[in-house]
């Protein structure tokens, strides 16, 4: 009876824990592995590192022989020392220019105001004599005075002829002053333009000179290292592999087993690399699709028999804290996630179902051992009837069969009781 109750219990138990846990095998440790490779072909100088070995972000992996990226850098460094010299040489022009443009400036506005002085006196003189020519034909100066007026007037009108043409000059020399000032301008910008793509090529020298040093992006294991000093790598080429330590589980569940995950449910994590060892987590996120669907060559069911499988959903779980082990775990060693999907209780109907299931079971037990006995007391006779027969087959001289004319069939009784009564009259020597 104890037994049959500790079994409904246990089967009580087993269902409510596949309701509110799902498991599975098939999972896997992941991360998010780097591979460090080089941006600059060249021969490998160093390598600092080992297999297995732990590194910082930061720590220096692998050198490059940087002789010829150092000569590059020198080179651009030199080219740029250059045009920032004429720079300055153009610049010390311009403004040498731009002060001798202001000379032509000033002597152009100081010619202008002396045409001007000179044009007043031009048309004073004229006035002058126009009006002596006047008197004159009325007799009232003398010849000689007309003409004094008469070469003021043409000596004033040349002065002004001289001044117009000395403005016009220096309104030529200005306006070619201000040319070469733009000439020079210009050259000072081209040589501007040449400095800052002297400065770009420097500063990828530069870069490519410190490309010469490969770097760890992450904390983390280095494995599957490849590189040894003195070959000669690539662009892209992978050295080794970097394994940092944020490591998570990708958990293939049955599609079947999905209906009550949620995001951010807790996650027990075995490793079976460390048996007895539990870790906590909880789960991330649920891939939209198959892993079939996104696999090398997915499934075409619209061609061809169709036979259905249930498919699997791989399911990211993040550990809560970072696994502290002395044995390294990494990227494909396989794990056994229980992720708790609910707190299961008992509803009114269910519990009803599991007490009718154990009273029908305690029932049917009951009847069973009522009816056990009754069939070893039967047994039990047939046995000594047996026994009763066999000494009176032997003195008829024929062992297991009966005498001739006797009755060895047992007699029933109504109460179910069995007794061998053999008609001894019947018998020889009777």
């Amino acid at each position: 009876m104890g037994a049959v109750v500790l079994l409904a219990l246990g089967g009580s138990y087993y269902y409510a824990h596949t309701q509110s846990f799902q498991s599975t095998d098939d999972a896997f440790i992941e991360s998010n592995v780097t591979d460090p490779a080089p941006k600059i072909a060249g021969r490998v100088d160093h390598v600092l590192i080992d297999d297995n070995q732990h590194v910082n972000k930061g720590d220096l992996l692998v050198t490059i022989d940087p002789r010829d990226y150092d000569a590059t850098l020198r080179q651009r460094q030199a080219s740029l020392d250059s045009f920032n010299a004429q720079s300055e040489a153009v610049e010390a022009t311009i403004e040498q220019q731009q002060a001798h443009l202001n000379t032509l400036q000033s002597t152009q506005e100081s010619d202008q105001a002396t045409a001007e002085a000179e044009r007043a006196n031009a048309l004073n003189a004229a006035a002058l004599l126009k009006r002596n020519q006047e008197l004159f034909a009325r007799q009232v100066i003398a010849p000689q005075d007309l003409d004094r007026t008469k070469a003021d007037a043409d000596a004033t009108k040349a002065t002004l002829n001289a001044g117009l043409k000395k403005v016009a000059a220096d309104e030529a020399q200005r306006r070619e002053a201000e040319y070469q000032l733009k000439t020079y301008v210009a050259l000072y910008q081209s040589v501007q333009a040449k400095i800052a793509e002297t400065k770009a090529g420097l500063e990828s020298a530069k870069l490519n000179r410190s490309y010469a040093e490969i770097r760890a992006p992450a904390d983390g294991l280095i494995t599957n290292r490849t590189v040894q000093p003195g070959n000669y790598v690539q662009v892209g080429q992978v050295l080794l592999s970097l394994v940092p330590n944020d490591l998570y589980v990708i958990a293939n569940f049955k599609e079947n087993q999905l209906t009550r995950m949620r995001a951010g449910q807790p996650v027990t994590i075995r490793i079976d690399s460390l048996p007895g060892k539990t870790f906590s987590g909880h789960l991330h996120s649920i891939q939209a699709g198959s892993g079939a669907r996104f696999s090398l060559l997915p499934p075409e069911n619209a061609t061809g028999n169709y036979v259905k499988v249930v498919q699997r959903v791989p399911v990211k779980i993040l550990f809560d804290t970072t696994p502290e082990t002395d044995l390294p775990i990494g990227p494909g060693e396989s794990v056994n996630p229980v992720v708790k999907v609910q707190d299961f209780h008992y509803s009114p109907i269910e519990g009803t179902c599991v007490g009718v299931g154990v009273i029908l079971i305690l029932v049917l037990l009951n009847w069973w051992g009522a009816r056990q006995p009754r069939s070893n007391s039967l047994d039990g006779e047939a046995e000594d009837d047996s026994r009763l027969v066999e000494p009176y087959q032997e003195q008829a001289g024929v062992e297991g069969q009966p005498v001739d004319g006797a009755d060895c069939r047992p007699a029933i009784k109504g109460n179910g009781s069995a007794s061998a009564k053999l008609r001894r009259d019947e018998l020889p020597g009777r």
